[in-house]
C-alpha cells in the first residue's frame, strides 16, 4: 500500500505570503537607529516609557499576525497528521504485539540457553563447585545464537581447566596467606592478582613480625634496665642498713712500735674477718685487749 498525497501535488507548494517584509524592515532599523542616538537624562524618563510602549506596540502587532499565519498554515497539516496516526494505529498495536511475542521467544530461547551453559557447569566443575558458584560461569556471549553449543562445551571444559591449574599454583602460596589470596581469586578468577594479593600479605606479615621482634627487644631492654636499677637500689639500700648499725669507733691512736726479741723467730701471721655485738665498755675492752697483745686489726669494708 502507498501513501498518495492528492492536495497539494508534489510539484504544488503552499502560496507564500505576500507582506511588505522590506517596507517593515527598513521602518524597524531606521527607528532602531534613532533611538540609539537619542540622548536620554533624568529629565526624559516620561518620554523613555512613551518611546517604549511605541516600540512594544508595533512589535506586538508583527507577532500577532505571524502567530496567525502560522495557524493557519499549519491547520492543514494538524488535520494531515491526526488521520495519519488514525490510520496507523492498528499497525502500531500489531508491532507492540510482535515485539511482545518476539520478547517471550529471546526469554525462552535463553532460558534453554541457560539450561544448556548448567549442564555444562555439572560436567565439567568437580571439587571446585564449593568455589564456584554456576552464576559465576554465565557469560553474556554464551547467549548469541552464533555461539553453538559445542562451542560452549569447549568454553566450560577450557574454563574449569584453567581454574585446576590456577589451584595448583595458589597452593603454593604460604598456608597462612592462601585463603585470602582465594578469596582475590573467586573475585574475577585472575591469577595473577590472586598471587599480588599473596605476595602482599606476606611482606605485610614480615613487616608485622620484624614490628614485633623489635618491639619485644624493646621490651626486654626496658625490663634487664628496670632490674639493673632496682639491684642498685636493693645494694644501696641494704648498705645504708650496714653503716646505721655499725656504731662509730674512735680513731685509731698510732701504735707504738714494739721491738721484737731478737732472739725470737717471727710467727706466721693469719687474717680472720668477723663482726661482734657488745655495749660500747665491752666494745672498748676488746680494742684494748687487741692493742695489748699486739692483734692488728681494722674495720672490715
Amino acid at each position: 500500500m502507498e501513501l498518495m498525497i492528492y492536495s497539494p501535488t508534489e510539484n504544488e507548494r503552499l502560496p507564500e505570503i505576500q507582506w511588505n517584509f522590506e517596507e517593515i524592515k527598513k521602518y524597524a532599523a531606521e527607528k532602531a537607529e534613532y533611538y540609539q542616538n537619542i540622548a536620554y537624562t533624568d529629565a526624559d524618563v516620561k518620554d523613555m516609557k512613551s518611546d517604549k510602549a511605541d516600540i512594544n506596540k508595533f512589535i506586538n502587532a508583527l507577532e500577532n499576525v505571524r502567530k496567525q499565519k502560522k495557524k493557519e498554515y499549519l491547520e492543514p497539516y494538524e488535520v494531515f497528521e491526526g488521520q495519519v496516526k488514525e490510520a496507523l494505529l492498528p499497525l502500531r498495536k500489531t508491532v507492540a504485539l510482535i515485539t511482545e511475542k518476539m520478547d517471550e521467544v529471546e526469554e525462552q530461547y535463553r532460558e534453554t540457553r541457560k539450561a544448556k551453559m548448567e549442564e555444562f557447569y555439572y560436567k565439567y566443575v568437580g571439587d571446585l563447585q564449593p568455589m564456584v558458584p554456576f552464576n559465576k560461569t554465565i557469560k553474556e556471549e554464551y547467549y548469541k545464537r552464533a555461539f553453538t553449543d559445542k562451542k560452549l562445551e569447549q568454553a566450560y571444559n577450557d574454563f574449569f581447566d584453567r581454574l585446576q591449574e590456577d589451584m595448583r599454583a595458589l597452593d603454593q602460596l604460604p598456608e597462612r596467606f592462601r585463603d585470602k589470596a582465594l578469596l582475590r581469586y573467586m573475585e574475577d578468577f585472575s591469577l595473577s592478582a590472586a598471587l599480588q594479593e599473596g605476595k602482599r600479605l606476606e611482606e605485610l606479615d614480615k613487616l608485622v613480625e620484624e614490628r614485633r621482634k623489635q618491639q619485644e627487644e624493646e621490651r626486654e631492654a626496658r625490663r634487664i634496665e628496670e632490674n639493673r636499677r632496682l639491684e642498685a637500689a636493693r645494694e644501696a639500700q641494704q648498705q645504708q642498713k650496714i653503716d646505721v648499725k655499725q656504731e662509730p669507733v674512735q680513731k685509731e691512736e698510732p701504735k707504738a712500735e714494739i721491738p721484737q726479741e731478737p732472739h725470737k723467730s717471727q710467727e706466721e701471721v693469719f687474717q680472720m674477718d668477723f663482726r661482734v655485738w657488745g655495749t660500747r665498755e665491752q666494745i672498748m675492752g676488746l680494742r684494748q685487749y687487741l692493742i695489748n697483745n699486739q692483734i692488728k686489726f681494722g674495720k672490715v669494708e
